[in-house]
């Protein structure tokens, strides 16, 4: 079978993307192309540059997104050593491998890094709280986006954990998307089953109406229409993402990957295939 999976993510800036890869592996008729979907802009750089140079003042900092580390090693490459180093001793709380591996080049103590098996805001918050009551932490510093869910703020709330937030980043969608879309398409083989990867809430909601325009969705509310559009399967990374689809977009979800991994992507587009 040839599958052709359109993932709305930048790809790595790396030669070979791993998702990418990993979709390439399925098998010899696979294709994975990644689509930039989000543009980012940092923000509030110069307060987070006080912060950071005044030194902790917090148990701990969470990120939930590669943003907000990009948004800390900026300053970071900007400000003095010592100042870097007063955090060296600081627990960060983080979501997702790439986020953990990409602080661990400033911060390269075993277990200063924290969480990242956790997969979703919400697990995170629940591993913070599983700490023991000597080590769980009662102040965090909680760096944002503009998108961000009060799921991790609730949770830390009912377990008496206060939080500091500052947003340090904002997305909006890419000008380019429409025609990187086309341009990616034109590697599917006719004959493909067409995958669409969602890897965010954020960056469903700004290319539903552009992927309408060349696709066919299944409704969770809808028979399936004679629409001659080619039929699309949705796969999304997360549960967040798959209940916003659901939820919000109303689009039947073939495949939830359960962590934000290449290797969990695959697996569950696997298990679409041969049931």
């Amino acid at each position: 079978m040839a599958i052709f999976a359109v993932l709305l993510r930048a790809a790595d800036i790396s030669s070979t993307d791993k998702y990418e890869t990993a979709i390439n592996a399925i098998g010899p008729r696979s294709r994975g192309v990644c689509v930039p979907v989000l543009e980012t802009v940092l923000m509030n750089l110069e307060n987070l540059k006080q912060t950071i140079a005044a030194g902790p003042k917090v148990d701990g900092v969470i990120m939930t997104s590669a943003r907000s580390c990009e948004a800390w090693k900026a300053v970071v490459a900007q400000s003095a050593d010592e100042q870097t180093q007063l955090w060296s001793n600081v627990p960060f709380y983080v979501v997702g491998a790439a986020t953990a591996a990409s602080l661990r080049e400033i911060y390269p103590k075993p277990d200063q890094i924290r969480g990242e098996h956790s997969g979703t805001a919400e697990l995170l918050a629940r591993f913070i709280l599983e700490q023991t009551p000597g080590n769980r932490p009662k102040y965090l510093l909680y760096l944002t986006g503009d998108k961000n869910r009060e799921t991790l703020p609730k949770v830390m709330d009912e377990g008496h954990v206060d939080l500091v937030s500052l947003q340090v980043y904002e997305t909006c969608g890419s000008s380019r998307f429409p025609d990187d879309l086309r341009e990616a398409l034109q590697g599917c083989q006719r004959d493909a089953e067409i995958w669409i990867v969602f890897f965010a809430p954020s960056a469903a909601e700004f290319v539903y109406p552009h992927l309408q325009a060349q696709f066919h969705f299944r409704s969770i509310d809808t028979r399936p229409s004679n629409d001659d559009k080619p039929l699309v399967r949705i796969a999304a990374i997360g549960p967040t993402t798959a209940s916003f689809l659901r939820d919000k977009l109303r689009l039947h979800v073939d495949a939830i990957s359960a962590k934000p991994k290449p290797a969990s992507l695959v697996e569950a587009i696997r298990e679409c295939l041969y049931t």
